[in-house]
């Protein structure tokens, strides 16, 4: 399974980063106004799937030696979201956004849960199989 949480996370992050760059550079909307949750939803999606991949990449590794929690995955992703919504202040282009932060945290705790559950089933699945 490892192999699938990398190239998942790999492909997550190219489409992270190009949809980032689309919207700073003014090639993609920056904001859904007639459909605001839609905007939430995609930033619950668009890193809750980067710290679901990266979770499984790193083995859901804890943040702290000996801890079951927090773990390091969703730890890097939140904090990664919280630099892009502070760096969209700076940008003529972006809108920075409370409500956004908090969907991409809210997406990254759900998604981040989900891969661990996953992969906690499919380890049974295997173990009883043999």
């Amino acid at each position: 399974m490892t192999r699938l949480w990398q190239v998942g996370f790999a492909i997550q992050g190219l489409l992270v980063v190009l949809i980032s760059a689309g919207a700073y550079l003014g090639v993609l909307p920056t904001s859904l106004p007639a459909i605001p949750r839609v905007d939430l939803a995609g930033h619950a999606l668009l890193f809750g799937l980067l710290a679901f991949f990266l979770d499984g990449a790193l083995g859901y590794r804890p943040l702290w030696r000996g801890a079951a929690f927090p773990r390091l995955a969703p730890a890097l992703v939140i904090a990664l979201a919280g630099v892009e919504e502070i760096a969209q202040r700076f940008s003529a282009r972006r809108s920075s956004s409370l409500w956004d932060f908090a969907a991409d945290v809210a997406g990254v705790c759900a998604l981040s849960w989900l891969s661990r559950r996953l992969d906690e089933a499919v380890r049974a699945r295997a173990a009883r199989a043999c």
